[in-house]
């Protein structure tokens, strides 16, 4: 099958296969997915069309479609949708099983520095793949995470009490216990102090001895 028609036979192609997804059977839903990866190097905004579709795939129960769709979403993302699809990634990786884990938090991390539009953001977006799966980011992400808050000089204060917040709540994360004695190593005092407060910021209480341990 061709897609590389002009115009509406080319929509209506990618629709059909849009349509394949939706299918019980796990070969035709396959077979769906492996097209839409092509299509998408033809007209990637008619295949936009099925993102919210290619996105339920990536939760199948099928380990094939799960990655071929995620292969898809990495595809589709652009610097205009790259805060919902994050979004919506890292809520599905809060509840993946342990095998699909490490392919969605390599995708997540390479896709928020790709096309990050701050870097509030991207610390953020950081900061809750580490507390839900730090155990599988790689060492090169979270170093290059290090290099990002530390030449951002404005946002000192806010990640390190954004860190500290996180660590509270998951501390069996080896990658997010690293950054967090790192970070808190590095700016503690702004921690204890509250210094560099942000408006969307609440102040916290921390005790002194902690940036001196």
């Amino acid at each position: 099958m061709s897609i590389e028609d002009n115009g509406g036979l080319r929509v209506l192609a990618i629709n059909i296969l849009g349509r394949f997804l939706s299918n019980r059977d796990n070969n035709i839903r396959y077979v769906g997915l492996n097209m839409l990866m092509k299509a998408i190097m033809v007209d990637a905004k008619a295949v936009q069309r099925h993102r919210a579709t290619i996105l339920e795939c990536v939760k199948d129960s099928d380990a094939s479609i799960q990655k071929r769709a995620l292969e898809l979403v990495y595809l589709l993302v652009n610097e205009s949708n790259v805060k919902p699809l994050t979004k919506e990634l890292i809520e599905y990786l809060e509840v993946s099983n342990q095998e699909f884990k490490g392919d969605i938090t390599a995708k997540i991390c390479s896709l928020v520095e790709k096309f990050s539009p701050a870097k509030i953001w991207y610390i953020d977006q950081m900061l809750k793949v580490l507390s839900e799966a730090g155990n599988f980011v790689k060492d090169e992400v979270w170093h290059a995470l290090i290099i990002v808050i530390s030449n951002a000089s404005d946002l000192h204060g806010y990640t390190v009490r954004a860190l500290y917040r996180v660590f509270q709540a998951s501390t069996e994360q080896e990658s997010l216990v690293r950054v967090a004695v790192w970070c808190v190593g590095e700016y503690g005092d702004m921690l204890v102090n509250n210094v560099g407060m942000l408006d969307i910021e609440e102040p916290i209480t921390v005790s002194a001895s902690l940036s001196k341990d």
